[in-house]
């Protein structure tokens, strides 16, 4: 499938589901404002974060503040009545201004240094996340506290996630109740299991195999005498770019089913969606800043690239659909960004009728991992946030 298309035709299509073509069209023709900019959707924020919550209605949603920690977003949560995942002092920092309970929180990086840990630990989070023995090792350095610890464990998958995250992080389900047992040892608490089964994951099956493989290792640490008060899903759950997926609603439908029948009710189930809720949050407009024909394509050099806004190509292995207030036959083109370096090309072999220089181009769905993961490469001006609605 092309990864361009023209506003007429994302009309018709409907990617996002309140897209404004008329409010778009302003965008690219307007030559008010600096690009490249992100134009980020509050309404979008709870509305995904409502769609998702319709669709488990039993799971009870921690945002993961990776993909994105703009304060608006952050706060959007917070008014859904959502509480978070963080991974670090800096991202449980941007939590602790909303005024939310840092016990409330999950800290489900399963590796983490001495330093983080002590600073996690002082900010007053309680619940953190292990897969192995050296991390629940160090849990004897916090002798005057009582945390609680879920075990994160991986399971095997036929077809695996765009991001798969079980390669790096998990122990094996054989491994959970040693883990588990080391952890009561330490004088913690053993709070529960945890599994992720990627990022950007169009395969329910996944999850619902992680599911009963819960259910299995509940039964196994409940015989041990071990009590199990959560069950962190992960998050991973899939967004429309440039290829469609399923329904929020049909994609879930088969793993709400899974924990109804597989988790008792008394275990509170969480997810940590990051990529569905902020995605289709940010729409990016970028203007053409130089143009050249080169090998019989049409170059057109952008005022962002791979080093800022679109280093979601290189990190989260994602493309963001194209979208040109232009219409007419396509050209063979490539979209390169401003930097001096050569590896900063994002679409190579693409369709776009012919552009000129100071010409504008949106990027769909660029709220997930994009702004995050830039750098300040060739000191150039990164793309900043103007709310919308």
């Amino acid at each position: 499938m092309t990864h361009s298309m023209s506003l007429s035709v994302l009309e018709r299509r409907q990617l996002s589901r309140r897209v404004d073509a008329g409010l778009l069209r302003e965008l690219l023709s307007d030559q008010s404002f600096q690009t490249p900019t992100m134009f980020l959707s509050q309404s979008e924020i709870g509305s995904n974060y409502r769609s998702l919550k319709a669709a488990l209605p039993r799971v009870h949603i921690h945002y993961a503040v990776k993909p994105n920690n703009h304060p608006l977003l952050i706060d959007e949560v917070v008014r859904q009545g959502g509480n978070f995942d963080v991974c670090s002092a800096g991202e449980i920092d941007t939590i602790l201004k909303t005024g939310i309970n840092p016990a409330g929180l999950i800290h489900s990086h399963p590796i983490k240094s001495a330093w983080e840990f002590d600073q996690a630990v002082a900010r007053g989070v309680e619940v953190f996340v292990v897969d192995n023995q050296e991390e629940v090792r160090k849990l004897a350095r916090y002798r005057d506290k009582r945390l609680k610890i879920l075990v994160r464990f991986r399971i095997g998958t036929i077809r695996h996630a765009v991001v798969n995250l079980q390669y790096k992080f998990g122990c094996t389900a054989g491994e959970v109740l040693p883990l588990a047992r080391q952890v009561e040892q330490s004088g913690h608490e053993f709070y529960g299991l945890c599994f992720h089964v990627g990022s950007q994951c169009i395969y329910p099956e996944n999850y619902v195999k992680a599911i009963q493989t819960s259910h299995e290792l509940i039964h196994a640490l409940e015989t041990a005498g071990l009590n199990v008060r959560v069950l962190d899903i992960g998050g991973g759950f899939p967004v429309a770019y440039v290829e469609p997926v399923p329904a929020i609603d049909n994609f879930c439908a088969p793993i709400a089913q899974a924990l109804d029948r597989d988790i008792r009710p008394g275990i509170r189930v969480v997810s940590e969606p990051g990529r569905f809720i902020a995605a289709t949050s940010v729409t990016l407009i970028c203007s053409v800043v130089g143009k050249a024909l080169r090998d019989g394509k049409i170059w057109y050099y952008l005022d962002d690239g791979l080093y800022s806004t679109f280093s979601g190509i290189v990190y989260d292995h994602c493309q963001y659909p194209v979208v040109t207030a232009k219409e007419g036959a396509g050209r063979l083109s490539v979209l390169a960004g401003p930097t001096c370096d050569s590896f900063d090309v994002m679409y190579d072999g693409l369709m776009i009728p012919e552009h000129e220089v100071g010409d504008r181009m949106a990027f769909m769905a660029t709220g997930a991992y994009c702004a995050v993961s830039g750098s300040g490469f060739n000191a150039l001006r990164r793309a900043e946030y103007t709310v919308v609605e």
